[in-house]
């Protein structure tokens, strides 16, 4: 009778650990499926940007590569001005109304921003007349804000797809972005229209940013938003949130700096043509790296959001995540370190060479990046952007300081480039160490009563 007895608590442990089990496969099986929907929409796209890069190398200059590149940097830190991060607050915004109120908030910043550029756009078109890298920026100012306007959008509507799990979705808008953005880039390079690269890209975003609206309107009613346009419960809103713009803007900010102008920095320092060399082969083979990494962190932000509010801790998601991207990027990183040059002279054209040469001096760099960027959501969910923006601002320290002394103690545009692929590592690899530190904490920001911490 009495092993009876203590076998039933005994049985009921046993139970219970592969109930928990099975919740826990259930969920890493959640984060793989959405992770691969949304890497599967990538790959795809990014098959198709590759398999149209020779022509678009031999359709356009270095030179239009490097005004493009430029005008994405510009666009870039612009629409992040304007948001002030605030339409990443709607993955953790609880409800509908909540949600709403987000959405009236990231709306209302963005066209008031959009309203400034325009103003600031026009009087550098219209006024300057000199020299240096504002002439360069002036061929292309006056798209900048219709650019940061589809992407100030479509970041907000990409946001709350993500929160509903809509991921699905999302690779196959994001696939169909790319082909329109290709189509009419090669439509219009072939007709001999100005900046002919820009205006695809733009129609790409119109195109992924009209497709969200029209899924948005179809669940929500413009009078459903109009409650809440009252500057009182924008107040609010802005207050509840204040972390974003307080430490993921800047953060952000600053990362884009670092990730994006690199080529605008080229052209001031060196020449558009150079950035264009820069620009081209990190569309080529950074770009894919971080786009799929972007479409893991996409997924990992909804689960591990999820996994913290039920007060399970995240260093087994980091370790097994780390492990997955390490062998992901590993293939790619030793190819391109030993046959970038030639694969380039092949595929692109002679002229693309040294863009080959420059893959092959960032590769360590982008390798580090590839496992660093999508760990940033694990600074987002335990409440430690400061981390973020911190390491973010010594990255671009080290980056002003590298492109200096390659400018003007080196004088060389690729000794330039090994200094900027250093920094690189440093930054990213002390990224993975403080995603490492920060997985142990448990904290998810609540929007109505501030940050939730409990000890690990």
């Amino acid at each position: 009778m009495t092993t009876t007895v203590s076998e039933g608590p005994r049985t009921l442990r046993r139970a219970l650990s592969r109930l928990a089990a099975a919740h826990w496969a259930a969920e890493q099986s959640a984060l793989l499926k959405n992770s691969l929907a949304l890497i599967s929409g990538t790959v795809f796209s990014q098959a198709i940007l590759f398999l149209c890069s020779p022509l678009l190398s031999r359709i356009f200059s270095r030179t239009d590569f490097g005004h493009l590149a430029n005008y994405n940097a510009w666009v870039s830190i612009l629409a992040l001005l304007s948001s002030l991060r605030y339409e990443h607050a709607v993955i953790v915004a609880n409800g509908r109304e909540n949600t709403n109120r987000v959405v009236v908030l990231t709306g209302w910043l963005s066209l008031v921003g959009v309203f400034v550029y325009m103003v600031i756009s026009a009087s550098v078109y219209f006024l300057y007349t000199g020299t240096g890298y504002l002439r360069y920026l002036r061929e292309i100012v006056l798209f900048l804000p219709i650019g940061v306007l589809a992407v100030c959008l479509s970041s907000l509507l990409i946001q709350l797809n993500v929160k509903a799990g809509k991921f699905k979705r999302l690779a196959v808008v994001a696939a169909v972005q790319v082909v329109i953005t290709l189509a009419a880039q090669i439509l219009l390079g072939l007709l001999r229209v100005p900046q002919a690269l820009i205006v695809g890209t733009i129609t790409g975003f119109v195109f992924s940013g009209a497709v969200f609206a029209r899924w948005f309107f179809q669940r929500h009613s413009f009078k459903h938003l109009r409650r809440e346009m009252t500057l009182r419960q924008l107040r609010l809103t802005a207050t509840e949130h204040a972390d974003f713009p307080r430490y993921t803007m800047a953060a952000d900010a600053i990362g884009v700096v670092v990730q994006q102008f690199i080529p605008v920095f080229v052209t001031a320092l060196f020449s558009p043509a150079l950035a264009g060399v820069y620009a081209f082969s990190t569309r080529v083979v950074r770009v894919p790296l971080l786009v799929v990494a972007s479409a893991i962190s996409g997924a990992l932000r909804k689960e591990a959001v999820d996994h913290v509010r039920r007060g399970q801790s995240l260093p087994l998601l980091f370790s097994g995540l780390v492990k997955v991207l390490c062998l992901v990027g590993l293939g790619p990183f030793v190819v391109l370190l030993l046959y970038g040059k030639q694969i380039f002279a092949v595929v692109f054209g002679a002229q693309w060479v040294d863009a080959g040469r420059v893959v092959q001096i960032l590769s360590p760099g982008i390798l580090f990046e590839f496992v660093a960027f999508p760990l940033s959501v694990l600074f987002l969910v335990t409440n430690s952007q400061r981390y973020t923006f911190r390491l973010q601002l010594f990255g671009f320290l080290f980056l002003v300081v590298a492109l200096a002394a390659g400018k003007y103690f080196l004088n060389d545009f690729l000794a330039t480039c090994f200094l900027v692929s250093g920094v690189m590592v440093i930054v990213n690899l002390a990224s993975i160490v403080l995603a490492s530190r920060v997985s142990t904490r448990q904290s998810v920001v609540s929007p109505s009563r501030g940050p939730v911490t409990s000890s690990p």
